[in-house]
């Protein structure tokens, strides 16, 4: 028989385990908290570029890139380290007759996913369609992408940009390289509209800055009525006919004058939002140019240190935001690699 004394006392040890159940959660959700870094404000946007294993869609590569995990792991880096946007591209290959070769089916599922777990941590995402192919400026091939097609393309996930919150759309990224510049310039300024009647966010530019192909979008004033100027940040210099970057000197150069464009077209057009979106580093000494493309990418502590450079200057010109294209010890990125992240967040993160 079972005395009353014996009851109290299997009272009392399940009052104490259901205690011990509710208090360590919440002692172990109190310390992450504390542990949550204090991020400062360098830029009103501090963005990165969502993994990048292939520029090119194939089948598979949003499960890949955007699966839970990866997310997961890929979001917790870009928090510990600064960041408060994400860039998300929808990929597509183009072909011989101007379409386009992609899944935009998984590319729904697997992104509305992405963008609300990001959203969940309180980072921003800028959403674009992204098309790249060698052939689109090959002499030899020289294809075409069809105007319609990517309208088409481009108000789709407009849409879908809407119906998820996503708070910035790009329209592509340098599609002054993939249309002919002077095609470009009017298309920028005639899907602006359109995009405004089915998308309610900020709508920014991601154009090629080199070989000054900016000024024949500027001939034609396609920057008028963006919410933000954008140019994509690529150093490259001509040294007797091989394009390369060899010194950090260089490097700077290249990225003072670009500055100092888009700040020229930010008073000439009245935007005050200017971006560097995406910046990275292509070329170093050889690695990664047409003349090796066999060479592997900069190294990672030589793109941090360039970054570094890259972010000091565009800081000096009040640059409302950067997003960062390679950054991450990722199998994409840098492996283990973290010499990037530690850069960014001696410049994104407060030390106490």
């Amino acid at each position: 028989m079972v005395t009353c004394g014996h009851k109290r006392k299997i009272k009392i040890f399940l009052t104490i385990g259901l205690l011990i159940i509710i208090l360590i959660p919440l002692y172990n959700y109190s310390k992450q908290k504390k542990t949550i870094p204090k991020i400062r404000e360098e830029f009103d946007i501090q963005g990165l570029t969502w993994r990048t294993i292939s520029y090119y869609y194939h089948p598979g590569i949003y499960k890949e890139i955007y699966n839970r995990k990866s997310n997961d792991r890929l979001i917790k880096k870009a928090k510990n380290i600064g960041a408060n946007y994400l860039l998300i591209r929808v990929f597509y290959n183009g072909t011989e007759n101007g379409g386009l070769v992609g899944n935009d089916t998984e590319a729904e599922q697997r992104l509305r996913e992405a963008i609300a777990m990001a959203h969940s941590q309180k980072i921003k995402i800028l959403l674009t369609p992204y098309v790249e192919s060698r052939d689109y400026w090959d002499k030899n091939k020289k294809w075409v992408l069809s105007e319609k097609v990517w309208t088409d393309t481009v108000l789709k996930w407009a849409k879908f940009a809407e119906r998820n919150n996503v708070e910035m759309f790009a329209p592509g990224v340098e599609m002054n390289l993939i249309f002919e510049e002077n095609v470009s310039g009017k298309w920028l300024k005639t899907i602006l509209p359109r995009i405004r009647k089915v998308y309610s966010g900020k709508i920014v530019t991601a154009e090629h800055y080199d070989i000054e192909r900016w000024k024949i979008l500027d001939e034609h004033n396609a920057f008028d009525g963006y919410d933000c100027i954008g140019l994509t940040f690529f150093p490259r210099k001509e040294y007797n006919g091989v394009s390369d970057i060899r010194s950090f000197e260089d490097y700077a150069t290249y990225v003072e004058e670009e500055a100092e464009t888009i700040d020229m077209l930010s008073k000439k057009y009245n935007i005050k939002c200017k971006l560097a979106v995406p910046m990275g580093l292509d070329y170093w000494k050889g690695t990664s140019s047409p003349e090796n493309p066999k060479n592997p990418n900069p190294d990672a502590a030589i793109v941090a240190q360039a970054t570094d450079i890259g972010l000091n200057i565009l800081a000096k010109h009040n640059f409302t935001g950067i997003f960062i294209s390679h950054w991450a010890s990722e199998p994409d990125h840098f492996g283990k690699r973290k010499d990037v992240e530690i850069m960014l967040k001696e410049h994104w993160i407060k030390t106490e």
